[in-house]
């Protein structure tokens, strides 16, 4: 069974990415207008913008990328790069379905291989958002800061003293150049209150005064809900200037600790559950993860949502999807919040060096993956192709319809940015599913 599958998904995908179809880029992108002989439009121009970025030690770096446009079929219509500052902004040919965007990727190990984005059906789309390829770098520049605690007063006989991560402080922190601010907790030893300091970073120095006033913001308990079993709980407060989580509290699946959230520092605070489990499917290896996120009122309080549930069915789709020889799938039955489809595909090519490379294709809760080709942008593979993990991420914002109309202005709206303040998005639910493949 394990050859069979292997055989069939190389066989469906590698068609995808070694196709020589399609031309590259000497096609006119700015062609998107056509009209009859007696001057009616058939086709409107789409114009869309998009940005790429390199994430690199928690800042985004502008990155010329490039961008792939594909017919309804997957065919290359052409081909642009972002700008320097990582921008493209422009018409699109005429017929353009979905868009791919082109990077290298360097991990931990310094591994360096492509990394393909791909969305599906952009039609009535004008925004893209941000496509982030990460960079690893072992050296981030961070700098080490002491710790004077002098004026700590009962904070500092009476608590303990943590980073908004919930790690305990010793009498120095690290300070990175993404830091804006500096993020500190002080929990008491008894374990019934919780405050917290927000300072600036010092710059005629290296020391970090911290004293008893400094921790003027009151934590305001939330309570577990263990209503569905689950692998942890926790809390964790949003900043939109830094589009980071900060005041991260956490706890078992048996938990009953009290957890904290800081509304005087951030008015947007979460509620977030999740579920582990593993699982072998026709002699696959199968991960299972299952992902609620609720909002969190300034007193503490919530409204819960419903952990997406693990299924073994739902295993079985995505084996089934892997043995599709046309890439249709359906997950409009697994959960009823459910809105959209993340695909992540792992490739090994071998040959004489043998390398990797990653597709990651964002489309709707059911449809079909086309055959994409990719011009000259992404020449084909040489050796064979063998597909090492299949990945499919499930998500949606319960409270919204699921239908293409109103994701397709969610996802206008989080390109715009800043959406985790906005309350269409505060109820957040997502099932992975990740098979390995040996």
């Amino acid at each position: 069974m394990k050859q069979y599958l292997l055989l069939s998904v190389v066989t469906a995908i590698s068609i995808v990415l070694t196709a020589c179809g399609g031309s590259s880029s000497d096609k006119n992108r700015n062609s998107s207008n056509q009209t009859t002989d007696n001057g009616v439009a058939v086709q409107k121009t789409q114009t869309i913008s998009l940005q790429a970025y390199s994430y690199q030690c928690g800042i985004e770096y502008p990155y010329q990328a490039d961008v792939v446009f594909h017919d309804k079929n997957g065919e290359s219509l052409g081909s642009a790069k972002t700008n320097e500052q990582g921008i493209y902004s422009d018409a699109v040919p005429a017929g353009t379905m979905h868009i791919s965007v082109l990077a290298d990727e360097i991990e931990y190990d310094f591994e360096e291989y492509t990394l393909i984005k791909s969305e599906l059906d952009i039609q009535d789309r004008t925004n893209l958002g941000k496509f982030d390829f990460y960079s690893y770098k072992a050296d981030c520049g961070c700098e080490t800061y002491e710790l004077d605690t002098f004026e700590l007063g009962n904070i500092g006989n009476d608590y303990s003293l943590q980073t908004s991560y919930g790690t305990t402080l010793t009498d120095r922190v690290s300070v990175c150049p993404a830091d804006k601010k500096l993020y500190f907790m002080a929990v008491a030893n008894n374990g019934l209150d919780v405050k917290a300091a927000v300072l600036d970073i010092p710059q005629d120095s290296y020391t970090v005064k911290l004293k008893e006033s400094d921790f003027s913001h009151q934590g305001v308990e939330v309570l577990p809900s263990n209503s569905q079993y689950h692998s942890y709980a926790g809390t964790r407060g949003y900043f939109l200037a830094e589009h980071k989580y900060r005041y991260v509290h956490s706890t078992g699946s048996s938990g009953f600790d009290p957890l904290y959230i800081f509304p005087s520092v951030t008015e947007h605070n979460f509620y977030v559950r999740n579920q582990s489990e593993s699982r072998n499917v026709d002699n696959v290896d199968v991960d299972f993860f299952s992902y609620a996120r609720n909002s969190v009122n300034g007193d503490g309080s919530y409204t819960l949502t419903d952990l997406p549930a693990i299924s073994e069915g739902l295993a079985t789709s995505l084996l089934q999807f892997a043995n599709n020889s046309n890439l249709e799938y359906d997950f409009s039955n697994a959960d009823s919040r459910f809105g959209r489809s993340l695909w992540v595909f792992n490739f090994l090519v071998g040959g004489t060096q043998e390398s990797r490379f990653e597709w990651e294709v964002n489309g709707g809760i059911r449809g079909q993956i086309p055959d994409l080709s990719f011009g000259d942008v992404f020449p084909e593979p040489e050796g064979a192709v063998k597909l090492e993990q299949l990945e499919l991420l499930l998500f949606g914002y319960a409270g919204n319809a699921t239908d293409k109309a109103t994701y397709t202005q969610l996802s206008e709206t989080i390109s715009a940015g800043g959406h985790l303040t906005k309350p269409e998005f505060s109820n957040y639910v997502d099932l992975g599913i990740l098979a390995k493949f040996d």
